[in-house]
């Protein structure tokens, strides 16, 4: 279904829906009731919740296919335990949503935004509320980031491998949580991971990568910082250059080439402009979360490649909205 299709009414609809899911899944209520049925009574006292908002929310939950209605228990329906509570499950989505929730505030302040340029200032927190530590900030964005499914992890680095088949080192800029450099270290590669010094504090500790043999850490922010010497077989960017102006990302893989030796590989994973029917949406994501961000096009990308002595650019989809882009050193 295309959004031209919509008409508004739906188009808010739907925005409302997805927005009480993120929030009821950010409360616990799907990962409560895989214990079983249960009352909203009973659950909004598990929960530490509201009963009255909690009676209120439930039926409208039941309402979109998400829980089943026994006398005065609810509980999961098959898709919501796969999607929303189980996270043992491959179908398993939520982890992403309290990212997504709290990227909604920001879209409300799309008006100042359009003005400014650029993000703003965040709004000042009520006093009994108190703010959220960057630790918090940083654990919810490495969950957003761990929630990638596995299957598009799996193709991302089989599609890489596949230009590098022996390949045995691996540098991930911007890695967080580490999935994908699990991913490799499966497949025999040793990583290498770089994020700002926090988050490797974070992750290190939170994501047990300091214990990860085969997987070395390293913070340091690669915009301004050198990265790590290498030389590496394949240098990895994952959501990384959307978060960048045009003159960063070209200034980025410049150093990419630096620590790669004829025959490695760049690999960028994104949304491609003219390509993910998903980017220029994103793009303005950047414009409310980030101050250069943005999202480019394929051509961007070679250009890029080609400045730094990357050439045979090639191109794969990893899911419908998502891209991976290789090219080689010294090739083209």
């Amino acid at each position: 279904m295309r959004f031209e299709d919509l008409k508004l009414g739906e188009l808010r609809d739907l925005s409302e829906a997805m927005a009480t899911v993120a929030a009821a899944s950010a409360s616990g209520i799907f990962s409560a009731l895989l214990e079983g049925p249960t009352s909203s009574e009973e659950l909004a006292e598990r929960q530490d919740l509201s009963p009255r908002a909690t009676a209120i929310l439930l039926p409208f939950l039941a309402e979109l296919g998400l829980l089943e209605i026994n006398g005065q228990a609810f509980q999961l329906t098959p898709r919501a335990r796969r999607e929303l509570a189980d996270p043992s499950s491959p179908e398993y989505s939520a982890g992403g949503l309290p990212l997504w929730l709290h990227n909604l505030e920001a879209w409300t302040r799309l008006p100042e935004v359009l003005e400014a340029g650029g993000p703003v200032e965040a709004r000042e927190p009520d006093s009994d509320s108190g703010s959220d530590s960057r630790r918090e900030e940083i654990a919810r964005f490495m969950a957003g980031m761990a929630a990638a499914p596995e299957e598009r992890v799996q193709r991302l680095v089989e599609g890489i491998l596949a230009r590098k088949p022996d390949a045995e080192t691996v540098l991930d800029l911007g890695g967080g949580p580490g999935h994908i450099s699990r991913a490799f270290l499966e497949r025999g590669l040793r990583a290498t991971l770089m994020d700002k010094p926090e988050v490797v504090e974070f992750v290190d500790e939170e994501y047990g990568l300091a214990e990860e043999a085969g997987i070395s850490t390293m913070g340091g922010d690669f915009l301004v910082d050198p990265v790590p010497g290498g030389p590496f077989d394949v240098v990895l960017l994952s959501n990384v250059i959307h978060m960048l102006s045009e003159d960063q990302a070209e200034s980025l893989i410049q150093k990419v080439g630096e620590v790669t030796e004829k025959g490695s590989v760049i690999a960028v994973a994104d949304f491609i402009r003219g390509r993910s029917p998903r980017a220029a949406r994103f793009a303005l994501v950047m414009l409310l979360r980030t101050p250069n961000g943005n999202t480019y096009t394929e051509e961007a990308h070679e250009r890029w490649f080609r400045k730094a002595g990357f050439g045979d650019l090639e191109v794969l989809d990893l899911d419908p909205d998502r891209q991976l882009l290789t090219a080689v050193r010294g090739h083209g």
